[in-house]
C-alpha cells in the first residue's frame, strides 16, 4: 500500500520571515500615508499602460462579443491589498518601514467567455533560492569584493503578458470619473502587462529579465534558478522576483548594473547589503584565530523577534 511522505516538524523551518504585515481597509482609509500609497499605485498601472483604457466595455458584453467571435478571452477582477514593509522595524519613522499598496489580479477566480473556469499555461516560475543568496553574499567577501542589491520597480508590469487575451474589471475607486457619468455597472479594460496576482506573471517577468539579462553579457549558472554571472566583469548575480543582489569585485559593481538598466530592467539605485527578505545583513570585519582579518556577513533577525514578541504580548 502507498505510504505518505512524513511531513516534517515545524520547528524544522526555523525562524519564519519575509512576512509583510497586512493592513485592514479602516486603517489604510485612517492612514494619509496608506492613502498616498494607494493612490500613488494606481496611478503608476495607468501611467505604464498596463490595461488599455482606450476600449471600456461592459463585462457581458466583452464575453458576448468573445463567443460570437469564437475567440477565447479570459476575464477576472482587479484588488488592491496595502501592507507594512518592514513592520518589524522597531522605529516607526525608519524609512525602511512603509505602507506598501499592490493592485492584484484575482487569479483563483477567472473565467473565460462561456463562464467556464479558465486554464492557463501553468508555466511556474523559479526565482532564487535563499541559498544563492548566501552564495552572493559569500562571494561579496572575497578580497576585494562587495555586495550591492537593488529593487526592480514594479518588476511584473515590465514584462507583456504571455497567453489569451485577458480583460479585467476596475474597481470602482478607481473609475476616471467619466466611468462615473457613464453610468457603467462593471466595466472591463484588456490587461496588457503581467500583472501580479495573474497566475503566468511570473514566467512573464523572469521570460523579461532572462532575455535582458542575457543581452547584458549575463550567463545563466547551470542548475541555479535565476542566477546568473558576467565572465568578463566577474560578477555573481542573484534574482529573487523583484530583488536584485549583485557581488563581485567593487571596481565592476557600478558598469554590472548599468548593464541590467541598459537592456529595459528600471531598477531603484543600489545600495550596500542591508535589510533583504525580511533579515537585517551586516557585512562585518571579524578576526581569525590566527590573527589574520576577514570579511563576513551577520544575519540580524532581532528586530523581528523583538516584533513577533510585541504582537503576542499585544
Amino acid at each position: 500500500t502507498y505510504t505518505h511522505r512524513p511531513k516534517r516538524d515545524r520547528t524544522y523551518y526555523g525562524i519564519p520571515a519575509c512576512v509583510a504585515r497586512p493592513v485592514s481597509k479602516l486603517e489604510l482609509e485612517a492612514s494619509p500615508k496608506a492613502v498616498k500609497a494607494r493612490d500613488e499605485e494606481w496611478r503608476k498601472l495607468r501611467e505604464k499602460d498596463v490595461w488599455d483604457e482606450s476600449v471600456v466595455m461592459e463585462w457581458n458584453d466583452a464575453r458576448k462579443i468573445a463567443s460570437r467571435q469564437g475567440k477565447t478571452i479570459h476575464l477576472a477582477r482587479l484588488f488592491g491589498i496595502c501592507v507594512e514593509k518592514g513592520s518589524e522595524i522597531g522605529d516607526p519613522n525608519d524609512p525602511r518601514r512603509k505602507y506598501k499598496y499592490r493592485v492584484v489580479f484575482q487569479g483563483n477566480n477567472v473565467i473565460d467567455q462561456d463562464w467556464k473556469t479558465a486554464i492557463f499555461q501553468d508555466l511556474g516560475s523559479a526565482p532564487a533560492t535563499m541559498e544563492a543568496g548566501k552564495a552572493a553574499d559569500a562571494y561579496g567577501c572575497f578580497p576585494g569584493h562587495s555586495t550591492q542589491q537593488a529593487d526592480a520597480e514594479q518588476a511584473y508590469i515590465q514584462a507583456e503578458l504571455i497567453g489569451p487575451e485577458t480583460w479585467v474589471a476596475i474597481p470602482p475607486e478607481a473609475w476616471p470619473a467619466e466611468w462615473h457619468a457613464k453610468g457603467y455597472i462593471r466595466p472591463v479594460c484588456r490587461l496588457k502587462k503581467a500583472l501580479y496576482g495573474h497566475p503566468d506573471s511570473g514566467s512573464s517577468w523572469e521570460r523579461h529579465c532572462d532575455k535582458a539579462l542575457k543581452a547584458g553579457g549575463y550567463t545563466p549558472v547551470n542548475n541555479w534558478p535565476s542566477c546568473y554571472f558576467h565572465q568578463r566583469l566577474k560578477l555573481f548575480l542573484t534574482v529573487y522576483v523583484d530583488d536584485f543582489k549583485l557581488s563581485g569585485p567593487v571596481e565592476n559593481l557600478t558598469a554590472g548594473w548599468d548593464l541590467i538598466r541598459g537592456k529595459g530592467i528600471v531598477l531603484d539605485p543600489p545600495t550596500d547589503l542591508g535589510h533583504y527578505l525580511g533579515c537585517e545583513h551586516e557585512r562585518k570585519a571579524v578576526k581569525l584565530p590566527d590573527g589574520k582579518t576577514a570579511n563576513a556577513v551577520v544575519y540580524n533577525m532581532e528586530d523581528y523577534l523583538t516584533s513577533c514578541v510585541d504582537r503576542y504580548q499585544d
